[in-house]
């Protein structure tokens, strides 16, 4: 494995941090603004995603003819910059996950409908995955879609939606074959946001957001718009998680508040205890180990090595640390983080802790990822 980074790599890094540095103090704060007005979460269309579509690092490493030649490496770098910079990358990663999909499931017809708008940012994108009778099992999902004629018809609701409100799209986890159970019989549906029979409500949960619950009511939808092959959607599902595992659970985050709770130490002339350094040192070499073990996802990606239980480590990993990275600058900075700064460090730390709870459910619960690293890297039989 090559951690050094190519010419062609470091030249992307300084391009992006010159884009990042493009961002003013207000530009930032109009972000901020954005996202608290759209009630999203490092989500904000209108202000970042056309000047992210200008660095056209949307379907970077996607499959020809849809995508831009580039490789797992340079994704990750683009991701990496971003995040650390705190910009808004959510919208950014439920784009790529669906035009990933089409650039190599197909069918083309929808990918040449759809990616054209991904990699310009003008249309938004919600993943229908959760469902609330299913808690974190996705396998157990009940919303069904009947096929009418040249139509499928759906029915069911899905929870914990983030974005949907602010989607053109959401691409939809739904089973179509009777009588199939588990991971057999499903499909992936691209369904109007604005269909009739969708209706969309607000969930607004502790980490500060609004996510949503989603209905879906004899909504119909066209048999052209099954992404991949109908019925088969598992294994294209399974592949999609790996790569949302391998990418950073709050590592970026908490590296980026460290660093500037590090500038505010340097600024005021603090000084921390022993004892707060070398715990200080313990999160900093934790937060590497989380970059480390999302770098190896990519490089085994590259490699064309499947990196199941690597990216459940992975997310594992950035998750725990996050976690502890929030506990521990909350206890440092004590009552300041306790109030609501929007545009200060304290306030982002307080939000950060909220935040960083549920960084151990979404994307797979953190009991989820032990089966997967039992079942598939220890190779364990199941219980």
């Amino acid at each position: 494995m090559q951690f050094r980074l190519t010419d062609e790599e470091l030249e992307l890094r300084s391009r992006l941090r010159e884009f990042v540095d493009s961002f003013s103090a207000e530009d930032m704060r109009e972000i901020r603004r954005e996202i608290a007005e759209l009630e999203a979460d490092r989500q904000a269309p209108r202000t970042f995603a056309p000047r992210l579509a200008q660095q056209e690092v949307l379907g970077m490493g996607w499959p020809e003819p849809y995508g831009r030649p580039a490789t797992q490496t340079e994704r990750f770098i683009a991701h990496e910059e971003l995040d650390s910079a705190g910009l808004p990358t959510y919208g950014m990663e439920q784009a790529e996950a669906v035009g990933w999909m089409l650039a190599r499931f197909g069918p083309a017809a929808l990918a040449e409908q759809h990616i054209p708008h991904i990699l310009d940012g003008t249309w938004s994108y919600a993943g229908g995955y959760s469902e609330p009778e299913a808690g974190s099992d996705m396998l157990a999902l009940r919303t069904r879609a009947t096929l009418e004629g040249d139509h499928f018809i759906v029915n069911g609701q899905k929870m914990w939606t983030s974005g949907a409100h602010l989607a053109n799209w959401i691409y939809t986890l739904v089973r179509t074959e009777p009588g199939s159970e588990r991971h057999r019989g499903l499909s992936l549906l691209m369904i109007d946001a604005k269909a009739p029979g969708v209706t969309i409500q607000p969930v607004r949960v502790m980490g500060g957001w609004r996510v949503n619950a989603c209905f879906f009511e004899d909504v119909r939808v066209p048999l052209e718009q099954v992404i991949g092959e109908r019925g088969q959607a598992w294994r294209m599902m399974a592949e999609a998680l790996d790569i949302e595992r391998s990418m950073s659970f709050g590592g970026r985050e908490s590296r980026l508040l460290l660093a500037r709770y590090l500038n505010r130490l340097a600024d005021t002339g603090t000084e921390l205890t022993e004892a707060h350094y070398a715990e200080l040192g313990e999160l900093v070499t934790e937060l590497e180990a989380e970059r480390l073990l999302g770098q190896r996802v990519v490089a085994m990606g590259e490699r064309g090595t499947i990196a199941n239980g690597e990216a459940s480590m992975s997310k594992l990993q950035g998750a725990a640390t996050a976690q502890r990275t929030a506990q521990w600058l909350v206890d440092r900075l004590g009552a300041d983080a306790l109030l609501d700064e929007s545009d200060g460090l304290a306030g982002d730390v307080e939000h950060f802790l909220r935040a960083a709870t549920v960084l151990s459910i979404i994307g797979g619960t953190n009991e989820i990822q032990r089966n997967v690293i039992a079942q598939r890297w220890l190779r364990l039989p199941r219980a």
